[in-house]
């Protein structure tokens, strides 16, 4: 296994130097863990983060310092509920969506192999599939939104053609029909830039 790693290793770092400052145009991949929470004001239910995960593809434009980044993402979420009315001691909420945020960032640091980047920008979502494990808690949730708008904020760091983004997601609108529901969502990805 050692024999296979470090060439591989070796020709991963070769790309990387050879990559990161051929193009203002950038593709690549990115993947990490979200922790989401549900703002929310139901009576009878409390919601506490839990930890799904994301992964897809990145296009990033460069423009001197600034530059525009669309991401297209398959995400799932989890949300985790308890309450009085919850039937085991607790209840999570599944949630499989197709994201993709669009944002407008800054180079605070424009080194030659390294970056340290803010951003911020919107998040379009599209809540493909809804599933809870506990049926006292489904009766609430029956009518999702399956589009929603939102916002990102955060802060980034490129070393070479890697790249790592801390971001925070905020719903603009409410993802049930009902009541009051916004998902509140920090997001932690490693990304790797092809082009």
């Amino acid at each position: 296994m050692k024999k296979i790693s470090f060439p591989f290793t070796i020709l991963l770092l070769f790309f990387a130097f050879n990559t990161y400052a051929q193009s203002p145009f950038h593709l690549g991949v990115k993947a990490g863990a979200n922790f989401t929470d549900l703002s929310n004001n139901l009576k009878d239910y409390n919601s506490k983060t839990a930890t799904g995960y994301a992964a897809g593809i990145m296009m990033r434009l460069d423009i001197k310092k600034t530059y525009i980044q669309a991401d297209f993402m398959y995400s799932e979420k989890n949300i985790d509920f308890n309450g009085e009315f919850v039937n085991s001691s607790s209840s999570e909420l599944k949630m499989k969506n197709f994201e993709v945020p669009l944002v407008i960032g800054y180079k605070l640091i424009d080194a030659k192999i390294v970056n340290v980047r803010a951003f911020a920008g919107g998040v379009y979502t599209s809540i493909e599939d809804a599933k809870l494990t506990s049926e006292s808690v489904e009766n609430v949730f029956k009518n999702f939104q399956k589009n929603n708008i939102g916002y990102r904020v955060g802060v980034g760091l490129d070393l070479l053609s890697f790249t790592l983004d801390i971001s925070y997601d905020g719903s603009l609108n409410d993802i049930h029909k009902d009541f009051k529901s916004r998902p509140n969502t920090w997001f932690v990805a490693l990304g790797f830039k092809f082009i």
